[in-house]
């Protein structure tokens, strides 16, 4: 299998698109399990999971758009989880919102990074 050769900005950007929202899922798990919640409580992390696949996929194939969409995703889904840190009742919660908030920020500042631009830009960048 050929590695995938990018800047480690890059590949960082692309694990927190896609590993925080599996995160948010398995963390849905002690709600369903224990309270017995509905399915209804996926669609957050599974809208954030397809989003996160979309972009990621665009920065592999270094599609200019992808940066662009996943600025968006990124603030949305930062703006999202402070607003679950501020609502949120149990301590986990609110941990795993900070930690969530603050990786969708810095997926932010990569998403600005020089790196990243000429890697979906080439020279041009």
């Amino acid at each position: 299998m050929k590695s995938w050769r990018a800047p480690v900005e890059v590949k960082v950007t692309a694990v927190l698109l896609v590993g925080l929202p599996i995160a948010w899922a398995l963390l849905d798990l002690i709600p369903v399990l224990g309270a017995g919640a509905g399915p209804a409580i996926y669609r957050m992390p599974a809208l954030a999971l397809i989003l996160g696949a979309v972009v990621t996929a665009g920065l592999v194939l270094k599609h200019g758009s992808a940066r662009i969409g996943g600025l968006v995703v990124v603030v949305v889904f930062a703006l999202l989880h402070a607003f679950l840190l501020i609502g949120a009742e149990l301590w986990w919660n609110k941990l795993f919102s900070g930690l969530s908030f603050a990786g969708y920020g810095y997926a932010f500042v990569l998403l600005n990074s020089m790196p990243l631009k000429r890697h979906i830009l080439g020279v041009r960048a």
